[in-house]
């Protein structure tokens, strides 16, 4: 037999129902204001990083190499608040309208870039690097010519002092790891000729033994060394 509740053998009413707890609902007006607030922000630091020194030191000439004349005095910076905002919406459209992690670690990067990188401000602000063509460049891309240069040189010297297997001369694209310099993730590695020998191999036993693996990151150049165990 069913026994009876407590309320009902003392004759008392029920108790009254707990009200049901109320589900968490989006804000759909909280959250794009935060959206805009955060579009608004990436605008204005791409347009200081487009204003950064030198930012405006290009000069347009005609085709008979006459500087031309225009309305701001020489040495003032130009307002480029429209391109900052074209920029901006061109990496959101980029990033697939949405202000994830990927748009902000991608905003981030662009603006160190712009800010660093002289010639590439410069081809930003005169137009000959437009806001779509910009946005779509890799960490590779966006460094200055002497950072290019550097990775050129470790990427040569890296070759020069392992024995390629397999892969040939340029090594093998991966995202395998993360660079510890600067957190990018484009990387190539080539598989080098040393290998650590471990102890349990002299006693007639291969349990321990590895290969290296030179690692190179494509956007800084820093180069490191992985061991893999056979």
């Amino acid at each position: 037999m069913k026994k009876r509740p407590l309320w009902e053998e003392l004759g008392l009413p029920p108790p009254a129902k707990k009200p049901a707890a109320k589900a968490a609902t989006a804000n759909p007006e909280r959250e794009e204001a935060a959206t805009a607030q955060l579009r608004t922000n990436c605008t204005r630091t791409i347009k200081t990083a487009l204003c950064s020194e030198t930012a405006h030191q290009t000069q347009d000439t005609d085709a008979a190499g006459v500087e031309a004349t225009g309305g701001e005095d020489e040495g003032d910076t130009p307002d480029v608040t429209g391109l900052a905002e074209d920029i901006e919406a061109a990496l959101f459209h980029h990033h697939g309208s949405k202000p994830g992690p990927e748009y902000k670690a991608a905003a981030r990067l662009l603006v160190a870039s712009l800010k660093r990188n002289a010639d590439l401000r410069g081809q930003v602000v005169s137009g000959a690097v437009d806001p779509a063509a910009l946005v779509a460049m890799d960490s590779r891309q966006l460094a200055t010519s002497q950072q290019q240069q550097e990775f050129a040189h470790l990427k040569d010297k890296a070759l020069q002092r392992v024995t390629v297997v397999g892969s040939g001369a340029s090594g093998t694209l991966t995202t395998e790891y993360a660079c510890k310099k600067c957190g990018g993730n484009n990387c190539n590695y080539i598989e080098s000729g040393r290998r650590d020998i471990g102890k349990s191999e002299t006693w007639g036993s291969k349990e321990g033994a590895t290969t290296n693996r030179v690692v190179t990151c494509l956007g800084c150049g820093h180069r490191w060394e992985v061991g893999l165990f056979e």
